[in-house]
């Protein structure tokens, strides 16, 4: 189970890309947000971790709250036996000493938002007044890894940033951050020039981690490390999908549940909600939105790499194609330059036996203890070439 709790609409920057709607002085009122965590311990099944993460806006203008809620959380798992993953999504800038500290004693995941090199971030991520973010981005950044054990980073690019991937997970490398997630900007202008483009920029990524590996630097970046994951598990499996309405809830500031976070935007369509935590859940709407899930394109369907594909995703395809079940051609795009890619890696790497490469599989997948290794034998279970 997964829920996520956007605690303000607003936030400190002005990003040019946002699918988190207007930055309004919304926050979530405490009382709701209580009865949100509430919820969530109600419907998680026993025996299996279920995660919440705090989001916006920008949630570290709501420090106090997530203090408030999170003493909550551990109060309700102690009475419930429950257990809950924390989780944060910040833009970096107002990360300090004291807040990092309570992260790390409460265990609280990090997530920061940089886009780039300076010129790259500071192009679509700025305050206000039209200041770029870069420098106290990664201020935060370097205060928060050297407080937490570990620190993700979430970079987005799009047509016009595509081409300095590389040049962003070397920034990202270099500064430390190990955990890398590289997404597309679902909501941009997709041109056939673009998608063309991705296969290429992709296969530099390809390129830096398997040098990266080799050179004795583990690096653990999305787009690599979530298809190997599947080449070795032959798949998505049904565990996997889009769970939204089901497995996935997300909640506005005025306790509007939706089916993902990224419908949430200015919390003003009410066509995507599923109801309110105040006066329930509309089963009807419930059931609509349900059925939409899946993918209805015929040319995936008879795709070799569906299997690999992330087509299923609904938010992704509605802010894309304004269908949940539709997937978009820039969408097939991406996939196919990142299953390229990530089979690259892993045919390289594994071919070389590299002991790394193979720990680091192996610790993906809990498949063995710590010190030992999957056999080159194990790791090779590369799909058709298509």
């Amino acid at each position: 189970m997964k829920f996520t709790l956007a605690l303000t609409h607003n936030c400190n920057l002005a990003c040019a890309y946002c699918y988190a709607g207007a930055k309004l002085r919304k926050e979530m009122p405490a009382e709701i947000a209580l009865r949100i965590v509430d919820f969530a311990f109600r419907i998680s099944p026993p025996g299996r971790a279920a995660n919440l993460n705090y989001f916006g806006g920008e949630p570290m203008l709501c420090f106090p709250l997530i203090q408030q809620l999170t003493a909550h959380i551990r109060q309700r798992e102690r009475e419930t036996g429950k257990q809950f993953t924390l989780g944060i999504t910040t833009n970096g800038t107002l990360l300090k000493r004291g807040a990092l500290e309570y992260l790390r004693s409460e265990d609280i995941d990090l997530c920061v938002s940089l886009d780039g090199p300076a010129a790259i971030h500071n192009r679509y991520r700025v305050y206000r007044d039209g200041r770029g973010s870069f420098d106290d981005v990664v201020a935060g950044l370097r205060e928060a890894l050297k407080v937490l054990p570990s620190v993700q980073v979430n970079s987005v690019y799009g047509p016009a940033t595509l081409g300095h991937l590389v040049e962003t997970v070397a920034l990202l490398d270099g500064l430390g951050a190990t955990m890398i997630h590289l997404n597309p900007d679902i909501s941009a202008v997709w041109t056939r020039q673009a998608q063309d483009e991705l296969d290429a920029n992709l296969m530099g990524v390809a390129e830096y981690y398997i040098r990266s590996f080799e050179r004795g630097r583990e690096l653990a970046i999305n787009v690599i490390d979530s298809k190997i994951m599947l080449f070795i598990k032959g798949g998505y499996g049904a565990e996997d999908l889009c769970g939204m309405g089901e497995t996935e809830w997300a909640f506005a500031p005025s306790g509007n549940i939706y089916p993902c976070e990224r419908f949430i935007g200015d919390d003003t369509d009410a066509s995507l909600r599923l109801g309110n935590i105040q006066t329930g859940i509309d089963p009807t709407r419930r059931c609509q939105l349900i059925q939409q899930r899946g993918n209805v394109n015929q040319a995936c369907a008879d795709c070799g790499l569906r299997p690999y594909c992330m087509n299923w995703c609904g938010c992704t395809n509605y802010h894309m194609t304004g269908r949940a079940n539709v997937a978009a051609p820039a969408l097939c795009a991406i996939e196919r330059a990142s299953i390229r890619a990530a089979r690259h890696v892993f045919e390289t790497l594994s071919q070389q036996e590299n002991p790394l490469f193979l720990e680091h599989l192996a610790r993906a997948f809990h498949a063995a203890p710590a010190g030992e290794k999957l056999s080159a034998g194990q790791a090779m279970a590369i799909p058709a070439r298509s």
